[in-house]
């Protein structure tokens, strides 16, 4: 921890990695298929459109350019068990011991807000979201609200002991105010934890190169999100984000997610194999939208560039990584 209260940004952020990886030359690459089963709630206010061939919500006024299909939600559900490889099986770091009422802000397939409700029996979880995409058998301490986050949040202010959100990023624009609002509706003591990929990549080896097609889908991206006012690359910007809008021991780490199964490290190798299925797949699900109605792309075009880039990623020679930021925070008061 660094004098001034924040923590250090030294290498040992890096919670999960030394500062090179090592690579496995032996690795053979994870081609397993790997679906998740999720039930879709059934709501008066399920209302889609379709475009691209991709399925996405019509909530109020909200815009959300990622899809909502079933390919979206296996992926979130892959996600979902990636971060339990990398926590270590954990589903939050807070140190926050028995929270008794939790909100999930963009719950998508609702499978967080589903495991911490299992986790804490005695606890209300609520998850939020813009699409009905939860399942409709959940536990009896799970609910689940159809709402925009990003409008006043209609629960009671100091009411939460822990507010979660994760991969959110795309989908606000105004980080600073959902900070505040989080802070306002936590009681004195309470925590709220973010989690972000950081819309960037890495390689120790060179392997990456500063002129291939991820490279370049990484900057449309990225400019599409400025466009739009809602910003993809959120992660570094966290932790300064939770210090303005008044919160204590705001900790920050970072967490390495190889792009395919090649450390030698067997816990990186591990969350690898499950990069491996989910980052082709996040490519179009990220980028279709952007490139088609903000970028104007056309969709031939737009699909093209992206299986590029897909096909990149699955590229074994390829020594790929991104980086998870995920950060907390505490409400000044009681603990």
């Amino acid at each position: 921890m660094a004098a001034n209260g924040r923590p250090s940004r030294s290498l040992e952020s890096f919670a999960n990695t030394p500062r090179e990886i090592p690579i496995d030359e032996e690795f053979s690459i994870y081609n397993e298929t790997l679906q998740s089963d999720t039930t879709s709630l059934t709501s008066s206010i399920l209302h889609y459109e379709y475009e691209n061939g991709r399925r996405y919500h019509r909530y109020g006024q909200a815009q959300y350019l990622m899809p909502n299909d079933e390919a979206e939600q296996d992926r979130l559900d892959l996600v979902h068990h990636m971060f339990l490889v990398m926590l270590h099986g954990e589903l939050f770091i807070s140190p926050i011991k028995n929270p008794q009422t939790i909100l999930d802000l963009g719950t998508g397939t609702g499978i967080w807000a589903i495991d911490v409700a299992d986790h804490f029996p005695s606890a209300k979880v609520i998850g939020n979201d813009l699409s009905p995409i939860q399942p409709s058998w959940v536990p009896p301490n799970v609910e689940f609200v159809i709402d925009d986050f990003e409008n006043e949040w209609m629960h009671r202010r100091n009411f939460f002991d822990f507010v979660h959100a994760r991969t959110i990023s795309g989908c606000v624009r105004n980080w600073g105010r959902l900070m505040e609002q989080a802070y306002d509706h936590l009681k004195p003591g309470g925590y709220l934890e973010c989690a972000e990929f950081a819309i960037d990549a890495y390689s120790d080896d060179g392997s990456f190169k500063q002129d291939s097609p991820y490279r370049e889908y990484i900057d449309n991206i990225n400019k599409a999100g400025e466009i739009t006012g809602r910003p993809m690359n959120v992660a570094p910007l966290l932790q300064t984000w939770m210090n303005n809008a008044g919160f204590e021991d705001v900790t920050e780490r970072v967490y390495v997610l190889p792009y395919g199964p090649w450390p030698k490290d067997p816990k990186l190798k591990e969350i690898g194999r499950w990069q491996y299925v989910q980052a082709p797949e996040g490519v179009e699900a990220y980028g279709l939208r952007l490139y088609t109605q903000v970028l104007g792309w056309p969709e031939s075009e737009a699909k093209l560039h992206q299986a590029l880039v897909k096909q990149q990623l699955r590229n074994k020679a390829l020594h790929i990584y991104g980086k998870m930021y995920v950060v907390y925070g505490r409400k000044p008061g009681v603990e």
